[in-house]
């Protein structure tokens, strides 16, 4: 596993430059990030965090889940996918950085991150994953998205060079590299951990679901 990832104002500069055309990550993000909010069980009424909003498309469906009496918060540290991200959702945003969260202990019932933890250094997961338990109220549900590694000869091919292209340039990958995430999210202390994998274009992603 690549442990090693760019800097956050790498990762920064990168998201601000690529803007409204992180969309096109789509035809092979959309069917993931989709079984990703079925896992969450959104319902009216909850407070849901989403930690990497981007241009904000997954932070409107929460926020249409989760209505009339929900509330959906988003954080992002790209200040241009904050800014897209307002045209598309109402609810309150902030530029953070995903291992510090500013809000309180307890404060959201779901937690939706997706393709933000394959950009962190692998030691910094740990204390991330912290975070997000403390900000979660005792059992609540987090979904991770993430790139991972190949299930199917296209896919393990696709995987291997992406590697390759990493280690010419992680700047150039958006610093997004494989990972496996459900030991990780075990060793933080969350329960009922489930792991999904979806395969969209030849692109291995994982769905990571588990409870507080």
């Amino acid at each position: 596993m690549i442990t090693d990832t760019i800097s956050r104002e790498s990762a920064r500069r990168f998201y601000d430059w690529l803007g409204a055309r992180h969309d096109q990550a789509e035809m092979y993000e959309s069917r993931v990030k989709q079984r990703a909010l079925e896992l969450l069980a959104l319902e009216p009424g909850q407070w849901v965090l989403n930690v990497g909003v981007g241009t904000g498309k997954e932070l409107r469906q929460i926020q249409t889940a989760v209505a009339p009496s929900g509330a959906a918060y988003g954080t992002d540290l790209s200040p241009v996918m904050l800014d897209l991200a307002r045209t598309r959702a109402a609810g309150p945003l902030c530029r953070a950085d995903a291992v510090r969260l500013p809000f309180a202990d307890a404060s959201f019932d779901r937690l939706f991150s997706s393709y933000v933890l394959d950009l962190l250094p692998l030691a910094d997961l740990p204390d991330l994953l912290a975070d997000f338990k403390r900000v979660l109220r005792p059992g609540g549900r987090l979904a991770l998205v993430a790139l991972t590694e190949g299930m199917t000869p296209v896919s393990r091919a696709i995987v291997d060079m992406w590697k390759l292209a990493y280690a010419i340039s992680p700047v150039a990958c958006g610093g997004c590299r494989p990972l496996q995430l459900a030991a990780l999210v075990c060793q933080a202390g969350f329960v009922q951990v489930k792991r999904e994998a979806v395969v969209q274009f030849g692109v291995p992603s994982e769905v990571v679901v588990a409870t507080h």
